[in-house]
């Protein structure tokens, strides 16, 4: 139990070289929580004082908490800096202007209001996608709650920042795994933004799931996730918790500025994504895949079929790829961070054929990725006209099949986008309209959580919660 005197910020010479004091916040696990500004720029910081006493081994502490500085993501408010004195340690993190979301939903359960769905969806997906980055490079919360996660602002498109991640491992010397309990808190946190309640009421688990009229204002699939996350005996993790069908429109690009044009930035890289899976039996060679295969699953440590693209790009550094970069970014069309084995298959092929240096821009990209496909494909004297079935014959070969077997690519689906002549005119037409499908990354028809096909293999998958996801047969070699 802290004592309350430690409520009041601790004012260090350390830190009064580089920030003025604004206020306390109050207490957290190991001391004080205040606000600084920083001197040089201005901006608001939030600083967590540690006390060395209360550590099992302060010098060893200052490390790790030091090497909480190198994990950087768009939906992590990340350690900016670590600061000491002889008794204390202040970890220093970007001040979100929106607050935290348990304070906001305090206030939401006091008036008695409810966040729209989509945007619950939204936040949870960016929490999700941040701990994919964090569990990759072996961080975790241990105790995720919705305190623990702060908005940049107080609009309802603001952006999720998740904090704290790595910081009880660090002080306390732990590495035990934490992915599971993560999860529990992102159920948690959905359970509470979905149904309006406080974090103290979402503890309640049993009797919020169990009576159906709460659930009336929300969809099947928003209540199938929660259940997933806090019910279900399901292996899961957060890489997988991503492509629930609950969150498969969600789109992550932060730099975007409007749901429109993200929609149409996640179709251009689909259809880029969708030419260069075309293209992979006849540019990569079986024994070429069969590698890449053997390297992802052996990356793929918690078997779930799915890399972080950190994990990914290592990946292909490891093997020397160029333009890496540039291609995870386009296999990873929704900005999740997440690829499974037919986006790492397509993301290589596309570093090795895109010229080093050269297109970056996704419609650059895609005009590279036509003019190889004509290349490839045409029948006709003049290079312009592909026929589909003499595609679907190429395809059908042993590097397809390993695709089809490792990566679920529906090479027929795809290529039902088109009549059985494919020109110039009507390739990336066709394919754009396609959304993805024939693949997992395959989009909604429009907007959120819009029905696709009854019987879609993406959505059986995930109706009931009932099936463990499938685990990827390894293959060596």
């Amino acid at each position: 139990m802290l004592d309350h005197t430690l409520a009041v910020g601790v004012r260090s010479y350390v830190l009064q070289q580089h920030y003025t004091f604004e206020h306390d916040l109050g207490l957290w696990a190991f001391g004080a929580l205040q606000v600084l500004k920083d001197r040089r720029s201005g901006a608001l910081k939030t600083c967590k004082a540690a006390a060395k006493g209360r550590l099992p081994e302060p010098r060893a502490a200052g490390e790790r908490l030091r090497k909480l500085a190198e994990i950087q993501h768009p939906m992590l408010s990340h350690v900016t800096d670590v600061k000491e004195d002889a008794d204390y340690f202040f970890i220093i993190s970007a001040r979100a202007g929106g607050g935290d979301v348990g304070d906001w939903l305090e206030r939401l359960a006091a008036h008695e209001e409810v966040v729209e769905e989509e945007t619950c969806a939204s936040y949870v997906a960016q929490v999700l996608a941040a701990l994919v980055h964090c569990h990759s490079c072996g961080a975790y919360h241990h105790e995720l709650r919705p305190g623990s996660v702060f908005l940049t602002s107080r609009q309802p498109d603001a952006r999720v920042l998740l904090s704290d991640v790595g910081v009880l491992d660090a002080l306390e010397g732990g590495s035990k795994n934490g992915a599971e309990a993560d999860l529990q808190g992102v159920g948690l946190l959905a359970l509470a933004l979905l149904l309006g309640l406080t974090p103290s009421q979402a503890e309640d688990v049993e009797r919020h799931l169990d009576d159906p009229d709460l659930w009336t204002p929300r969809s099947q699939e928003a209540f199938d996730f929660v259940k997933l996350l806090l019910v279900e005996d399901v292996p899961c993790t957060a890489a997988l918790a991503l492509q629930h069908p609950w969150l498969r429109n969600i789109l992550l690009r932060p730099g975007l500025a409007s749901a429109g044009l993200a929609r149409e930035d996640a179709l251009s890289r689909l259809t880029c994504y969708l030419l260069v899976l075309l293209l992979i039996p006849v540019e990569m060679a079986h024994r070429d895949l069969e590698r890449l295969l053997a390297d992802f699953q052996r990356m793929d440590e918690d078997g779930d079929g799915l890399l972080s693209t950190r994990l990914a790009l290592r990946l292909l550094a490891l093997r020397g790829v160029r333009n890496g970069e540039v291609a995870v970014a386009v296999a990873d069309a929704r900005g999740c961070g997440v690829l499974d084995f037919s986006a790492m298959a397509a993301a290589a092929l596309m570093a090795d054929l895109l010229p080093e240096g050269g297109a970056a821009r996704v419609d650059d990209i895609l005009a590279c990725l036509q003019k190889l496909f004509f290349e490839a494909y045409a029948t006709d004297d003049d290079g312009a006209v592909a026929e589909r079935s003499h595609v679907a014959e190429k395809v059908s070969n042993s590097v397809g099949n390993l695709l089809r077997r490792h990566g679920d690519v529906s090479f027929n689906e795809i290529l039902l986008a088109f009549d059985e002549e494919i020109d110039q005119e009507n390739l990336a037409t066709r394919l754009t309209e396609a959304s993805g499908r024939g693949t997992r990354l395959a989009l909604f028809e429009s907007g959120f959580l819009a029905k696709e096909e009854p019987g879609s293999w993406f959505t059986n998958l995930f109706r009931t919660c009932v099936q463990p996801p499938q685990r990827r047969e390894i293959v060596r070699c």
